[in-house]
């Protein structure tokens, strides 16, 4: 069996924390970009070719890197029990309890589970239990820039307090599923918690083409017309490695 997983790129979120990883989660929303494909195989979690350890066997190949705010490690956690349970509601709050125990992830999971292409987090925790709404995205695409890596686990603690902040501000201000409301509270958010510059906000601002910005840990987000792409890919190459991704609905699907 093989299997299409999208990753996800959360614009702000607010955590929520509890004694069980099941009501553990975040309430924010996010886009779903380019697939990941899944191999089930015997022995051993493979990601591009890197190996990460025993367990169930799943090859996984990305357009994306692990480790700079492209829910890899959602991604990874999902083939892992969808191999173990199948494309089970078990499955996906297995993945998430996982996430959540190793500071790895609060609402990717219930993202990828829910699919659309924007997708709003409207109540914390595991598929199940959280709840989100997806929705469809304009004819646009997402122009993305991988700058840096930084463990999530380590961004949740050192910027918990910050997070908590503008998390509740940004969660406030219900974009529901408004896309160019989502991506004006997603730029606040960005430099608000210091994933996004000013000065790098107000580059991005006289960018042509683009209809807006935002960055989660080393991902930077520009959203831009489909013919102005590729002017906007070239201008944002100085930056780090760039990928260009139809927005479009998309979901967790066997291939």
């Amino acid at each position: 069996m093989r299997l299409l997983i999208p990753h996800h790129v959360t614009g702000f979120w607010l955590p929520r924390y509890a004694e069980d990883p099941l009501t553990t989660g975040s309430l924010g929303a996010g886009l779903l970009l380019d697939y990941a494909v899944v191999q089930f195989r015997e022995g051993g979690v493979y990601y591009n070719g890197e190996f990460l350890g025993g367990g169930p066997g799943v090859e996984i190949r990305s357009p994306y890197p692990l480790g700079y705010g492209y829910a890899g490690s959602a991604v990874v956690n999902i083939a892992k029990y969808v191999r173990l349970r199948g494309l089970s509601l078990e499955a996906f709050q297995m993945a998430h309890a996982a996430e959540v125990t190793a500071g790895t992830g609060l609402g990717d999971v219930l993202a990828i589970y829910t699919g659309g292409c924007l997708v709003v987090r409207t109540r914390p925790g595991a598929p199940g239990v959280g709840e989100a709404v997806g929705y469809t995205c304009p004819p646009l695409v997402a122009v993305t820039v991988h700058t840096k890596r930084l463990e999530t686990a380590a961004m949740l603690r050192g910027l918990r307090t910050v997070l908590e902040a503008e998390g509740r501000k940004a969660v406030e201000r219900a974009v529901d599923g408004d896309f160019y409301s989502f991506l004006e509270t997603a730029r606040r958010f960005s430099t608000a918690v210091g994933f996004l510059s000013k000065e790098l906000d107000a580059e991005l601002a006289g960018l042509r083409g683009a209809v807006g910005h935002y960055a989660k840990k080393g991902v930077l987000v520009v959203v831009a017309e489909r013919d102005r792409a590729g002017d906007v890919a070239e201008r944002l190459r100085r930056l780090g490695p760039v990928r260009i991704c139809e927005l479009k609905t998309r979901a967790v699907s066997p291939l």
